[in-house]
């Protein structure tokens, strides 16, 4: 008896010392950014893919370059769900070789979606999580040499992800895949639509994310192959 009562004690002990680490390793979304908890990001976004536009019966492959400052806001309202929206500001570009169309940064995007966090970074076992998403977009372009400003495009996109996450340190690299389809509209507001067409494919990405507390930290990532893009930002995370 005196024997299982030391181990019961040690046991006990050991739980006390490791039981508050082995939570934020296991669930790292109890504190800071628990059931309730919220997060909001600030970040800056480039990225150019291929799109297809059917004009006057004919497609025509262009560059779609965008650019976009966004404020995302998450929101957890069960343990590993996490729903989001975003809003921000953003420009964009149309460009084929012979010609060019670019905006300034004076369009509007608005969009959400929702994550499912796997349970995981448990010793050795990395995180595990699937996204979702929506989002639309809408900017005003001008010819090349600056002779017209009445287009406008708008771009509603589909995306979807697997990421795989760990933590080492202050330090989380993490990568995966994404998958999108856009729809893209090209309106001359004289005339109507100018051109109208689809772009997206699959396009690995990795990142990383440095916290400098429970509450403050920044992410950086690439994404490559059918698209190319990057993006930085800061986070902040609160707990409810």
């Amino acid at each position: 008896m005196r024997i299982v009562r030391v181990s019961m004690l040690c046991l006990g002990l050991v739980s006390g010392l490791l039981g508050p680490g082995l939570t934020t390793e296991v669930m790292p979304w109890l504190t800071p950014t628990g059931i309730g908890g919220a997060n909001i990001e600030v970040y800056y976004a480039n990225s150019t893919q291929q799109v297809e536009l059917d004009i006057t019966e004919t497609k025509v492959p262009y560059d779609y370059v965008s650019q976009r400052v966004s404020l995302k806001c998450t929101f957890r309202p069960a343990l590993g769900v996490e729903l989001y929206g975003l809003v921000g500001i953003m420009g964009s570009e149309l460009k084929n070789g012979e010609s060019s169309y670019k905006g300034q940064i004076d369009g509007t995007l608005f969009g959400g979606g929702i994550r499912y966090v796997l349970l995981g970074d448990i010793i050795i076992l990395p995180i595990v999580s699937f996204e979702l998403g929506l989002d639309h977009s809408s900017s005003s372009l001008t010819e090349e040499d600056g002779t017209k400003i009445d287009l406008r495009l708008e771009n509603t996109e589909l995306q979807g992800s697997v990421m795989v996450s760990k933590k080492i340190g202050i330090v989380t690299p993490y990568g995966g895949v994404k998958f999108f389809h856009g729809w893209v509209r090209w309106k001359d507001e004289a005339k109507g639509d100018k051109g109208k067409g689809t772009g997206g494919d699959i396009s690995p990405f990795l990142g990383g994310k440095i916290s400098f507390s429970h509450f403050l930290s920044i992410k950086g990532e690439i994404s490559f192959a059918d698209e190319f893009n990057y993006a930085g930002g800061l986070s902040l995370s609160v707990g409810l």
